[in-house]
């Protein structure tokens, strides 16, 4: 009686894992066309930035951005900005950052770390006031790195700008980066080394 029990739970066990590699396949797949038809919309030199914090969207839907793009051997440096006044800011780097396949970028809010990662909006326009957060743990993972096009996913913790201390709240973000043909301001990386369409499976 034991042993059929046994190998009973055994079973749903792996139905149960067989299961949840399918969700967790499917929601990437859907992830990945939802990335595809974003970018596919965009002209040249635009990007869109389709953050959630906390399951909300944080960027108006018909926010399109742009700016100052460097991609260098040490780093990377984002700094762009939609019509309505929001912003994102990132930047990342290391001795040979680009290594990994695909590249993968943890986010630390600590001081000299070298990745990090700001998100803004604008919340009354004549007031001038707007909303900045930091995040505080995660990663950033490029699905493509191409001067074509780069699909960054974004995903971690973030906290309230200027409150960003251990003990203040925290956010969850998850969301993407995506940029079609981007004006690059500077480019001294090893493209041969650093550029990928997409990680083969």
């Amino acid at each position: 009686m034991k042993k059929c029990l046994s190998l009973s739970f055994q079973y749903f066990a792996i139905l149960a894992m067989i299961s949840f590699c399918t969700a967790c396949s499917s929601t990437e797949k859907e992830q990945e066309e939802m990335c595809e038809k974003v970018y596919q919309s965009l002209k040249d030199n635009q990007s869109k930035i389709i953050i959630k914090m906390n399951g909300e969207k944080f960027y108006k839907e018909e926010s399109i951005f742009g700016g100052h793009l460097e991609i260098l051997e040490k780093n990377v440096t984002i700094s762009y900005y939609d019509q309505f006044d929001s912003n994102v800011m990132i930047h990342f780097g290391g001795n040979k950052w680009y290594a990994a396949r695909p590249i993968r970028v943890p986010v630390m809010l600590e001081s000299g770390y070298s990745s990090n990662v700001m998100i803004g909006r604008m919340k009354n326009k004549a007031k001038k006031l707007g909303e900045g957060y930091l995040m505080a743990s995660g990663f950033l993972t490029m699905k493509s790195f191409t001067k074509d096009k780069i699909i960054m996913m974004i995903e971690g913790k973030a906290k309230k700008y200027p409150k960003v201390d251990e003990t203040s709240p925290s956010y969850d973000v998850k969301g993407y980066f995506i940029s079609k043909r981007p004006k690059i301001d500077y480019l001294t990386v090893d493209e041969k080394a650093a550029f990928y369409d997409k990680v083969e499976k």
